[in-house]
This record gives structure tokens, sequence and C-alpha cells, in this order.
């Protein structure tokens, strides 16, 4: 009995101080994995910002991206950080940032997994990089970043292979005796056969099972003629594999190649596999924040351009679609998009002008120059030029209703998008918890009609208060920096990019048969300038030149245009519709207006604006709205009220 006794009292010992080891060895690896950082130095890198710094000894560094995308998405390169960076230098280029760890030589053994582990640990905390990111090995990186995805598939979105190496019995393979020993070295393997038997290469079941249960995306470019490392040996077995598991890669295939034995070549389709990454990689905003909306999504537009190969784009908007910067980009975008497409591209931001305007010009600014296949519009800056009005709230609502109606009823195949860029006042609204009256009710439109959107306005105000710019710094003013500008091209390709790849089928947009507001200005057009009666001082030119030497908006300034610049002139306008208005280039000297509709008494209406006193600014007035359906005449004259400002310049007759 006490021999039975003492044999569990000595097993229980035994148990214990295999615990107290076990414990002691756990706290000992976690503080191992505390590695020293050191930083090395910032230098340039393909254009960017590199930030270089040592892990144990060990080279690293992160490039980081001009404007950091919403969570801070990454790619890690694996391999050859400088060979085939043309997708890397596309990701900066969208907001990613690139990271790196020299874990070549380790190739993909358990030692290299574990310093893997400790640099995504490190570069996360030290850059708040996202949780997911994807992967990027190139020829042997294929051992470690294969092997790392199976060993963590909850951190890779996806893994972006070039001829990656998956079997290191076929490269480097016994023949090549440096790296062989590497190979036997690094993984601890004592003699040949164990290597040779290792079943943990990444052309492997207990490799790729993990990686295909986590459906994880994967794109290899590979060479045919490959003989460095043979694609039959690496891409082709473990797609094999892959398809028997369920899953599969998605393959970018060069014929042949005569540069190192067909291992080296030009990088193919770099902007087809950034979208793939951009795709898989990118880190959603979040339900709750708001910033796009695909609604009836972009399946006509889409069709279009993939099916009959040509495609019409118009820009409508004010000065920042009129100015170079995101317009440009999304230009770019399209043609790497569909390179077999035939684009023509309408620029027609007009600076200044807001969704009132665009309602009254869309005839012959847009309409003009053909069927469009998709129209991007913006106003939400320029439709603060009513925040003093009391009716500015209805005021961007009917502008913004007249233009998409309009669009819809004359082309129900075109596919339209409204963008909300930000205004600075917009910044202590969204603060508040509020909406800037534009963005609500141009939302409002939006989602009336089915319109994709993007809220561009409440994507900056966030992510400024988040912290992760300053608008002081780096967005600078409404007319956005070249740091503003790459911001808003990026959020807009990556909302294109989700609705591309949405499946759908094109069909003709419905017209409700009621508009959202009876009196929005859904049949806006200009009327006739020659059909004004004109008297004691208007007079109709050809071509307006300004009196006051001031800046002048192109179309706004010698051109055909009613003009006087005394008191007391005279015009009368015979029209039918529900509105009225005139498009004013109004400048120092405009002033104070009279007028009166179907002989009632006389309104007052002052036309100087804040802005006057710097250019000849497009202004549209609405003289008359909600007016009953029929003919109408009414009367505007100068009134001389201010004695500095006597004239009147008008460009266009306005009628709904």
């Amino acid at each position: 009995m006490n021999s039975h006794k003492n044999q569990r009292i000595l097993r229980s010992i035994l148990i214990a101080i295999g615990i107290c080891f076990s414990i002691s060895t756990t706290f000992a690896v976690t503080w191992n994995n505390t590695p020293k950082i050191r930083e090395t130095g910032v230098s340039a890198w393909k254009g960017y910002t590199k930030k270089s710094f040592t892990m144990d000894s060990i080279p690293a560094y992160v490039v980081v991206p001009r404007v950091p995308a919403p969570g801070n998405p990454w790619i890690w390169r694996t391999s050859w950080p400088d060979y085939h960076f043309e997708v890397d230098t596309l990701l900066l280029h969208y907001g990613f940032h690139v990271a790196y760890v020299e874990v070549l030589n380790l190739l993909g053994s358990g030692k290299a997994l574990d310093l893997m582990d400790r640099f995504y640990s490190t570069v996360r905390e030290r850059y708040h990089l996202a949780e997911k990111c994807a992967i990027e090995p190139n020829s042997r990186g294929g051992l470690h970043a294969y092997r790392y995805t199976a060993r963590h598939p909850e951190r890779i979105a996806c893994l972006l292979g070039d001829v990656p190496v998956m079997d290191f019995r076929s490269w480097p393979s016994p023949r090549d005796t440096i790296q062989w020993n590497n190979i036997m070295r690094s993984y601890g393997f004592r003699s040949l056969d164990e290597a040779m038997n290792y079943d943990g290469n990444p052309v492997s079941e207990k490799i790729l099972a993990p990686i295909s249960a986590a459906r994880i995306p994967l794109r290899h470019t590979i060479c045919l003629n490959d003989s460095v490392v043979p694609v039959k040996d690496n891409t082709l077995r473990a797609q094999a594999v892959l398809r028997k598991l369920g899953w599969d890669i998605d393959l970018v295939v060069v014929p042949k190649s005569s540069e190192l034995k067909g291992h080296h070549f030009p990088f193919p389709d770099a902007f087809g596999s950034a979208q793939f990454v951009l795709r898989h990689a990118s880190v959603p905003p979040g339900k709750d924040a708001g910033y796009d909306e695909l609604r009836t999504g972009l399946a006509n537009c889409q069709s279009k351009f993939e099916k009959q190969k040509r495609g019409r784009i118009v820009f409508v908007g004010g000065s920042i679609t009129h100015n170079k910067g995101w317009r440009d980009e999304l230009m770019r975008y399209f043609r790497d998009r569909f390179p077999e497409t035939a684009f023509e591209f309408v620029a027609s931001g007009i600076p200044s002008v807001g969704s009132v305007g665009h309602a009254f010009r869309l005839e012959d600014d847009v309409f003009s120059k053909g069927p469009p296949d998709l129209v991007f519009v913006e106003a939400a800056v320029n439709d603060h030029n009513y925040d003093a009005f009391p009716d500015g709230s209805d005021l961007a609502r009917r502008g913004m209703e007249g233009v998409v109606r309009q669009i819809r009823a004359k082309f129900p195949d075109a596919d339209v998008i409204l963008m909300h860029f930000i205004h600075d006042i917009d910044l202590p609204v969204w603060k508040a918890g509020k909406i800037p009256y534009p963005v609500e009710e141009h939302e409002k439109v939006a989602a009336y009609y089915g319109c994709p959107s993007l809220n561009l306005s409440k994507e900056v105000a966030e992510r400024i208060e988040a912290g992760q710019f300053t608008w002081k710094d780096d967005f600078k003013n409404l007319h956005p920096s070249p740091f503003g500008q790459r911001l808003y091209a990026n959020s807009m390709i990556r909302m294109l990019e989700e609705a591309f790849r949405t499946e759908a089928q094109p069909k003709r947009h419905k017209l409700p048969k009621q508009p959202l507001d009876n009196r929005s200005f859904f049949h806006g057009r200009h009327g006739k300038l020659e059909e004004a009666v004109l008297s004691n001082g208007f007079t109709l030119v050809e071509k307006w030149e300004p009196e006051i030497k001031q800046e002048v908006r192109a179309g706004y300034g010698y051109c055909p245009a009613i003009t006087t610049l005394t008191a007391g002139a005279e015009m009368n306008y015979t029209f039918k519709g529900t509105a009225f208005g005139l498009f004013l280039a109004a400048g120092r000297d405009t002033g104070v207006i009279e007028y009166s509709t179907d002989g009632a008494p006389f309104k007052e209406l002052d036309t100087w604006t804040q802005w006057s006193h710097a250019l000849y600014l497009p202004w549209p007035v609405i003289l008359e709205s909600g007016l009953k359906p029929g003919k109408h005449i009414i009367t505007i004259r100068t009134t001389g009220k201010v004695k500095e400002r006597q004239a009147l310049h008008i460009i266009h007759i306005l009628l709904n």
C-alpha cells in the first residue's frame, strides 16, 4: 500500500514539475517574442517614404502611402521587394502600406514563421495596420508566404503570388548545394530522406487545406517555360490539390520568356493584380459608416463598357470637378480597368455652380454631347451658396432632383453617381452628429431615384475627427490639396470596384411617376436671350466683355449676354412653365433688381454675392417657382438702389 501511495505522490510531483516547466517555458517564449526595435533611417522608395528598422537585428521596413486608405490596409511582401514592384506602387497610390521583413534565406521554416509572427505584431502596433493583410510572395518567398498563411489564415485577406516556390524539392532541390544546406539547417532535417519526405511543403494538403477552408483568394502570375521554378511541380500541382478541396487559384499566364530560363519576364496585368488586392484587402468602413450606397448599382454602364467596348462618361460639378485631380485619376482608372473600351470623357465642371445651375444647363452642356452611359454629379460644396437663403434646403433638393430626373427621363439606361464633397463648414456639423443640409437633401434624391452615392464629406470629417489627418495641414481647402484629391479618387475607385464586382444584370432605370418635390427643376432649360423685349438701357450683345477687371468663369464672359450699366433698364420675357430665373455674371457692379410676374406687385432682389468683389460669379437666381403651368410674363428692372452697383449681366434665361 505504501509503495502505491508513494508512486502516486511521486507522479503528482512530476506532473506539477511539468506544469511549472510548461508555464515557465510559455513565459520565456512570450518574453523572447518581444523584439528589440532599432530605427535605421527614413529613405525614398519608388517615390514614397520608407521607414526602416531592425527587429532583433533582422532588417525590416514599412513604406507609407501619401494618403492612407481607411483602416490602414497593407500588403506584406515576402521576398525580392525591388523586383516586379508594379503592384506595390499601384497599391501605395491607392493608400496601402507595403511591409517587408528579411526572412528570405530561412525558406519558410519554422524560424521564418516565428520571425514573421513577431514582425506582424510589431508593424500592426507601430503603424496601426489592418488586422488582415494581403501577402505577396515572389519566387522562393512562396515557401514562407504559404506556410504562414496556413499558420494564420485569420490574418491573411488574400495571396498574390509571382512564380512562387511551393515545393523545395523542386527548388532549390538537393542539386543546389548552398540553398539545400539552408533548407537542411533551417528546418533541422537530419537526413536527405527526412527532407524529401517532409509533408509541410505548400503543395501539400496539410498546408493548402486550412487556406481552402478559410476561402482565402489566391492569384498567381506564372510562366509556362519557367525551368527554375517549374510550373507543373509548383503552382499547377497546388492548383490540383486545391480543386480537390473545392478551391482554386486565379492564374495570369505568360506563355514564354527568354529571361533567366523563363523565370523572369515583364510583369503582366499589374492593374488587374492591384485590383485583386484592392478588392480583397481593403478595409470596409463598416455598415454604420455609410460612406457609400450602391442602390441600383452600375450594371448598365459596366455592360456597355465590357460588351460594346465603348462608353461616354460625364462629369458634372463645380470647381472641384473642373480642376485637375480626382477626375483625371478616374479617367485613368477607367482606361486601365476596361483596356479594350473606347471612352469619351465629357468634362462639364463650372466653378462656383451648384445643383440649381446644373439643372438648367444639362441640355446645352451634357445632352448635346450624346447619350451618357455614366454621369458623376457633385454639388454639395457649391449648394452652400444658399446658406443665407430661407429656402436653401429646398433649392439644394430641387436642383439635384432637376438634374437626376432629367437624366432618368431622357436616358433611362444611364447610371448616375452622386458625390458629396466636403466644405470646411461641414466639419462642426458632422461633429455635432448632424448632416449638412446639401448632403442630406442630395441623399434624399439619390435614395428616391436609386442612384449610387458617395459621402466623401462624412468620410473626411470622421477621419479628421479620428486624428488620421488634419484639415489645416493635409486637406487645406475645400478645393482639395493633392492629398485631398488623392483621397477623393481612392474612395471613388473603392466604390466603383465594389459596384463592378457585384453581379447584376443591366436593367433600365425606372422613373417614379411623381417627383420627390413637385417644384423641382426637372424641366430646367435655357431660354432664348433674343426673345427678351429690352428697353431703357438693356441691350443684347454677341460678346459681352466685363467692364471691371475681374476673374471671369469660362462661358460666363466674352459670350452673348443681356447687359446694362444703368438704373431703370427694363426687360420683359414671356414664357411657358412653372419657374423663371436668371443666370448672371455677378461682379462688383451687379445691382439690385425688382421684378413682377403677371402684373403682381414688384419684388426686390439684390443680385450681389459675397464673392462678387473678387470675380464675376456664375450666379443662378430663381425669381419665380411654383407658378401654375402655362403662359406667363415677367418684367425685370434695375433699380439703382445702390449707387456703386447699378449693372446687370444676364448670361442665360432659366426656364422650368
